[in-house]
């Protein structure tokens, strides 16, 4: 309950500030700046995973897709960095612990599980790429940024094809399931709906104090 008190706070204190104060155009946003980290991550375990399976892999077919999967991260990585560059965005070193997680269970299975683990493993993470490089597209402010997310969103969608032309797929490998932590009960539906009726109120009130003007005195 704290945490989703703070999280919708701060939705509200980010919906009056944007309302009143939005961002010129060209600056760099914080969802910018996920897309970025998200990609380098991701690229730190997916590229050594698909190394590992255009090897390793008992299907030929997930042997073709793991190498065609890898060269093209080894070209999006070159262009991320450049972007990241720009921007003087610093990229992180390692990639999430869920990665990391995914990327021993990966190299621990063979045969037939190891396929499997590496085409539904990516096949997450991809869905997951190509809602975030999708919403970046389509609100970046950056021109670079929307450039390099429209690559991001068609690489995703690329590599999700080829996962999927695989077999291999599972229907589920694409969904989240929310814990109890993250869910919002009536309570929080509650709360958020007193926060936006506050945010509206206090938005409108500072709009009209900004746009009040002193009146010049009538002489006599």
């Amino acid at each position: 309950m704290p945490f989703r008190f703070v999280a919708l706070l701060a939705a509200t204190t980010a919906l009056v500030l944007g309302c009143v104060f939005p961002a010129s155009a060209g600056e760099l946003q914080q969802t910018d700046r996920t897309l970025l980290t998200s990609l380098k991550q991701h690229a730190l375990w997916a590229t050594p995973a698909s190394r590992l399976a255009a090897e390793r892999a008992t299907n030929q077919r997930v042997r073709a897709v793991a190498v065609r999967i890898a060269d093209d991260q080894a070209r999006l990585d070159v262009a991320l960095r450049a972007v990241a560059d720009r921007l003087a965005v610093t990229l992180p070193a390692e990639p999430t612990e869920q990665e990391r997680a995914w990327g021993a269970e990966i190299s621990a299975d063979s045969g037939d599980a190891f396929d499997h683990a590496y085409v539904n493993r990516l096949r997450a993470e991809y869905g997951s790429l190509f809602t975030l490089a999708s919403d970046v597209r389509a609100g970046t402010r950056d021109d670079d940024v929307r450039a390099f997310a429209q690559t991001a969103v068609d690489t995703a969608l690329g590599h999700l094809t080829l996962l999927e032309s695989t077999g291999l797929a599972e229907t589920t490998s694409l969904l989240v399931s929310a814990t109890e932590d993250d869910t919002l009960g009536g309570g929080d539906v509650a709360l958020g709906a007193g926060f936006v009726a506050f945010a509206a109120v206090a938005t409108f009130g500072l709009l009209r104090l900004l746009g009040t003007q002193p009146q010049p005195r009538t002489r006599r």
